[in-house]
């Protein structure tokens, strides 16, 4: 008997210790608890929640929860309930950008248009002068009849300049960079003290052609696709290294100057008729590097009035008199030396077809043909 009684009074007493466990327990602990978490870098959003503990132990299985008003001594201690976090992920939609109208979008691309003419026009009347000079002093330096002293005749030059204008038509190249390989190439003739024969004339128009990429190009031509695509492995890469080497001598490094198509857009841009004139008159200059008469007795200065006051007779014969006034005074050249020799390069057009036979690239990768410009003169 002592030892059923004494069980029942441990029991009991450890009945009230478990009971004031629980209570105090869920007085220390909040009912609800709310953690927001907002994740960083625009990433969406993650709210951690923590469940209420009283509905738990309300869906707890009967076995793990002691009903005080049952007297029962055999149940199964409670186990410590650990809170669960849910993660919801709120996807916030994409915001709606409005969309412009029509009119809008051309009142934005006129008013970044208009800016930028404006910074275009500013910097050519602080600069304009001081670059045109510059233009003339590398000008000054001369390259008449640079083919004297080579057994290369004026034809076989024109070919090369025909088939410069489709390799770099095709490769995309500006026209920067073709004037500037004719240049390279005229230069390197007049200063080279070794006599070249035509046999060499394949690979200077190439050498010249990759040279005048790497300095106007943002992606020059390759190497490899020089010696495979453009010169279709008859020249070795060690051939056009040496030879640019032998240029790069020939002219003591000094690659910097002028060519036609600097002049001409420079002066146009002064005389705010780069719009108009631009395209016919860069037209009329690549017909004149054909000729070698014509490019080795004219400078580019008195070269480019010429072409100029074509191109102002053909589409600005309103305001002719007052062009030909600005482009004789900023580029300082003789009047009467500018007309005659205007004439000059109208013939040539007239008779480009005679003069240049099968050489059909510059009429076939120009928007403009010689056809329309002596319709025009007419």
């Amino acid at each position: 008997m002592k030892d059923t009684t004494t069980r029942r009074i441990f029991e009991k007493e450890n009945q009230a210790e478990v009971s004031n466990n629980i209570e105090k327990r869920n007085n220390q602990k909040s009912l609800t608890q709310l953690v927001s978490l907002t994740l960083l870098n625009h990433q969406p959003n993650f709210e951690f929640k923590s469940i209420d503990i009283k509905q738990q132990y309300s869906q707890q299985n009967y076995l793990t929860q002691r009903n005080p008003n049952v007297p029962s001594l055999h149940y199964r201690p409670e186990q410590k309930q650990k809170t669960t976090i849910c993660t919801t992920i709120q996807i916030y939609s994409p915001i709606k950008v409005r969309q412009t109208t029509q009119i809008s979008q051309s009142i934005q691309q006129d008013q970044s248009s208009k800016e930028s003419k404006f910074q275009q026009n500013r910097f050519i009347y602080n600069y304009g002068d001081i670059i045109l000079t510059n233009y003339q002093i590398y000008d000054a330096i001369q390259k008449f009849e640079f083919l004297k002293k080579h057994s290369i005749n004026s034809s076989l030059r024109a070919k090369m300049i025909d088939w410069m204008i489709e390799v770099m038509t095709s490769y995309k190249c500006k026209d920067q960079t073709f004037f500037m390989a004719v240049r390279l190439m005229d230069q390197y003739l007049n200063q080279s003290q070794k006599s070249h024969v035509p046999q060499d004339m394949h690979l200077i128009g190439v050498t010249c052609m990759f040279i005048a990429c790497k300095f106007e190009e943002v992606q020059p031509v390759k190497l490899q696709i020089v010696h495979e695509k453009i010169a279709h492995k008859k020249l070795t890469k060690e051939e056009i290294r040496e030879k640019e080497n032998q240029i790069a001598q020939a002219l003591d490094f000094k690659f910097f100057g002028t060519t036609l198509y600097e002049i001409i857009t420079i002066t146009l841009q002064m005389i705010n008729q780069y719009q108009k004139l631009h395209q016919i008159v860069v037209y009329l200059a690549k017909m004149i590097l054909y000729d070698y008469q014509i490019i080795s007795q004219f400078n580019y200065s008195l070269l480019s009035a010429a072409c100029i006051i074509i191109g102002c007779n053909l589409s600005c014969q309103d305001q002719n008199d007052e062009i030909i006034a600005q482009v004789l005074q900023l580029l300082n050249v003789d009047k009467d030396a500018t007309l005659d020799l205007s004439n000059k390069i109208l013939n040539l057009a007239k008779n480009f077809d005679k003069q240049f036979q099968n050489l059909e690239n510059l009429k076939k990768f120009n928007k403009n043909s010689i056809l329309d410009i002596v319709k025009l003169q007419k």
